[in-house]
């Protein structure tokens, strides 16, 4: 993301840290709210083992955050020197970063990228925490910066829900540095691959070898607190960094102390068991009984009126009886209309009895179930509706051999006798499609789930042998990123590498050359030979390989071995006489040359004038093999000859 440099603040007269967002990524907003959100993070956070945020602005296009400049060595480079590291130091180095997360979490910021690479160390061995490139701050939902399809951190320290985007909280950076105490502890990562994918599904699916396993020096204390920090489960995990400094305080006091293990218990989101709502748990309120009180009584009226002093009486009882006549024709009507009303309702409630018996006999009939498969579900219902049945959709599904509408089964049966006059029937949706993701250039097991288990096609795998690409990846594919019917078959062309068979390196060591070159190229190797001095071993053996013993090649893999060849000295006597060939001179000029062990030649003996009174001259050669030696007498050559260093 950033380019960093040293440079020197005049103000204060300290050197500092500068950190510089890359100009590509300045226009991206993305990228820039991300730089800014590392510079939040660590600039709120103040502890001795987080490194401190002096200033943070823009500049142009310049983005850029001053931070504290620490120029020592990563934690990286320090296993990377010292390899596995004592549990003491593990335990107290742990402890440091640990403490450094405990503040940082009750900031409620997650670091999310926790690696040796981000650890430096003085040689006081001071721990302190870096790059918060990709933190998360919990507590805002602006500060979380996410990328559909992708997460980003370091692979080798992915906690298992970092690993497949899921969510990721406090544990998952205790995770992380459980992986960074078990690179510590053995000066191993725990899990390792041919590609980041690989790696991730590690994670996700394999419990790592015990510490203990891999160093038996690990203490026991020490290797349950990596185990337990590493839990695939979460709620396994040590639920914060408090309880994990708890545990290595322990450790440190009792080294051979077991560190108890977490019981599981439910994560967020698990599906649980919960009692059922009986009517005791919610108050019962009663209904009151709402009595109706009569309205009254009614009061009796006299009968007596004032009469006129112009009104007989004959004429009052002739008043009187006609309103008599008309009361008892008014109750007449009225009784002969409530005999009706009953005589009607009579009449309705033993048509309806008649009528009921009349349709449970036609129900009580039997009927031959049409059939109804491969029909249109509308117009089978319209169809039918006539007739008295009911075309019932039961469901839909999807079919590759029936028309979408069309109705796949149905029951009961076709031909069959029922007395119920209704028919349900499984309507078709058609083919189901789905699309064919590219897989190409993943790992095959990625792309059997992402097309499999995901997208529900069927792989067939062909294996290719390819020079340039590793073996277990996806070169092609027959279909991508286009619609295919559910269930159809996808063609992978996968990668098994350059084809050649792998190869043990034996232990040529100590072996003769003729030997050495003998068992390598049996095996199928190519073998080349130089040659070395070593006086402690014997002469013509094999003294070094390039390769260890045990170390996985590939059949025709170009093998080094070093043949010791120890430089030998010979002493050469020449007669004057014989070089002469009875020649009678007093002197004569001599100079001998050697081609050594095919070399060229060079002179031996010097040219000099030799009185024949001295009757032989010597000189000595240094060789491995063999020298052939011409000998020189007054400018002429007198004699060629091969001396052997054996």
């Amino acid at each position: 993301m950033a380019y960093v440099y040293k440079a020197r603040c005049k103000l204060l007269n300290r050197y500092v840290a500068v950190k510089i967002l890359k100009e590509e990524y300045a226009k991206d907003e993305t990228f820039v709210k991300r730089f800014r959100a590392e510079a939040q993070s660590a600039a709120s956070l103040t502890h001795p083992n987080i490194v401190s945020v002096y200033d943070v602005g823009t500049e142009g296009n310049i983005n850029y955050i001053v931070m504290e400049l620490l120029e020592n060595k990563t934690l990286k480079d320090y296993i990377d020197e010292h390899g596995a590291l004592s549990s003491e130091i593990t335990l107290k180095i742990a402890a440091q970063i640990a403490s450094a997360l405990e503040t940082a979490h009750r900031a409620h910021i997650i670091h999310r990228d926790i690696k040796p690479h981000n650890i430096i160390l003085n040689k006081n061995l001071v721990a302190k925490v870096t790059d918060f490139g990709i933190a998360k701050i919990t507590n805002t939902t602006s500060a979380t910066i996410t990328s559909f399809g992708s997460t980003m951190g370091s692979v080798h320290y992915f906690s298992p829900e970092h690993a497949k985007g899921g969510y990721t909280d406090e544990k998952s950076d205790i995770y992380s540095l459980g992986v960074v105490m078990y690179e510590m502890a053995t000066g191993k990562l725990p899990f390792d691959g041919d590609s980041p994918v690989s790696v991730a599904l590690k994670h996700i699916q394999e419990e790592p070898v015990e510490p203990i396993n891999v160093n038996p020096s690990v203490t026991p204390a020490l290797n349950q607190i990596i185990l337990k920090a590493m839990a695939k489960s979460t709620a396994e995990r040590y639920q914060n960094a408090t309880a994990l400094l708890n545990d290595i305080s322990i450790a440190l006091s009792k080294p051979n102390m077991m560190i108890s293990r977490n019981q599981t218990s439910v994560e967020a989101g698990a599906t649980q068991v919960i009692p059922t709502i009986s009517p005791d748990m919610y108050d019962n309120n009663s209904i009151p009984n709402i009595r109706i009180k009569p309205s009254g009584t009614g009061n009796r009226s006299n009968y007596a009126r004032d009469l006129k002093s112009s009104e007989s009486f004959e004429e009052l009882d002739m008043k009187r009886e006609k309103e008599k006549k008309s009361k008892d024709k008014k109750k007449t009507i009225l009784i002969v209309a409530i005999f009706s009303v009953i005589i009607i309702g009579i009449c309705a409630f033993f048509g309806a009895k008649i009528l009921k018996r009349i349709n449970e006999q036609g129900a009580s009939q039997e009927i031959e179930i049409p059939s109804v498969e491969g029909e249109k579900f509308d117009d089978v219902v319209e169809k039918y509706k006539e007739q008295g049945i009911e075309i019932l959709k039961d469901k839909e599904e999807y079919s590759e051999d029936v028309e979408e509408g069309k109705i796949i089964s149905q029951r009961p049966e076709a031909n069959t006798m029922s007395k119920d006059k209704k028919v349900y029937v499984v309507v078709s949706k058609g083919v189901r499609l789905e699309e064919v993701p590219d897989v190409t250039n993943k790992d095959y097991k990625v792309a059997v789930y992402e097309l499999s288990d995901t997208k529900g096609f069927k792989v067939e795998k062909v294996e290719v042998v390819s020079d340039t690409v590793a073996a277990g990846i996806v070169i092609s594919q027959d279909y991508k990123n286009e619609m295919r019917p559910y269930g159809s078959t996808i063609k992978l062309e996968v990668s098994i590498g350059d084809g050649k068979e792998s190869v043990i390196m034996p232990n040529v060591l100590g072996e003769t050359e003729e030997k050495a070159k003998k068992t390598l190229e049996d095996k199928k190797l190519t073998v080349s030979v130089t040659y070395g001095e070593d006086k402690t071993k014997s002469n013509g053996v094999v003294i070094a390989q390039s390769y260890p013993e045990n170390q996985e090649l590939k059949e025709g893999d170009l093998v080094e071995i070093t043949v010791n060849r120890l430089l030998k000295t010979k002493t050469i006597k020449l007669k004057m006489s014989d070089l002469l060939g009875g020649k009678q001179e007093e002197e004569a000029t001599v100079r001998v040359t050697a081609s050594v062990d095919g070399g060229p030649a060079n002179n031996v003996f010097n040219e000099q004038t030799i009185p024949v009174s001295q009757e032989e001259i010597s000189f000595e050669i240094n060789g491995y093999e063999s020298a052939v030696l011409t000998i020189y007498v007054n400018g002429e050559v007198v004699s060629t000859i091969t001396e052997n260093f054996n």
